[in-house]
């Protein structure tokens, strides 16, 4: 049942889901269900739960995060955690280069270890915090990281210029809220269509004022 649920899901939203897909991802979720309970990674009830309110979730951002891509071609998802959004991401948009960023070596070990299991080439998993990172990227992404006032001045130091920054966010008020307690950048809101999923979520690209000029 789960299977077809991502499957359908994933049709839904017009992303790949044929069966090199699904299966990489299935080999994701299989490795969560494992090492959950001792790594303690995300908050899910089943397997149907993770699928919607975690992968589906992710994916939905996938089309945003393609044209919102610079010119390096690299995402950078910072505290990736589980690998979310990033491994989702990358197993969806496979021609497209992507940084796991995640300070938590425990973490980086599972990041690592899903990353070899489903095969993607496309992956670097860097065990440090985003404060000791000297690289810069073209697109930074982040999921239930932390609140944007408190963020931007380090990704800021780390987007290359004319970069763009690709929040996962909930309400839409909340987060223009967010936005709008920022002097120094702009952007704008997309709804995100989660498939199975009663609940207010959206993305946020933001890019610097001083990028516009």
């Amino acid at each position: 049942m789960s299977n077809e649920l991502l499957i359908e899901g994933l049709e839904r939203l017009g992303l790949p889901a044929g069966s090199a897909a699904a299966e990489r991802l299935g080999t994701y979720i299989d490795e969560i269900e494992i090492f959950n309970p001792a790594y303690h990674l995300i908050s899910f009830d089943r397997r149907e739960d993770l699928i919607i309110r975690h992968i589906l979730d992710c994916a939905a951002g996938a089309l945003i995060i393609r044209d919102s891509l610079g010119p390096d071609g690299v995402v950078a998802d910072f505290g990736s955690g589980a690998g979310l959004p990033g491994i989702v991401l990358a197993v969806l948009l496979d021609d497209v280069r992507f940084v796991l960023v995640e300070r938590m070596k425990r973490r980086c070990d599972f990041l690592a270890n899903a990353v070899n299991l489903c095969n993607l080439s496309n992956v670097k998993v860097l065990n440090k915090d985003i404060r000791e990172i000297d690289e810069s990227y073209g697109l930074v992404t982040f999921r239930a990281f932390r609140p944007l006032g408190e963020i931007m001045g380090a990704v800021d130091r780390l987007l290359a210029r004319k970069g763009k920054v690709c929040a996962y966010k909930g309400i839409e008020e909340n987060a223009l809220g967010e936005l709008a307690a920022l002097d120094s950048w702009t952007g704008c809101y997309h709804q995100l269509h989660v498939p199975f999923l009663d609940a207010s979520r959206g993305m946020l690209v933001l890019e610097r004022k001083g990028d516009l000029s």
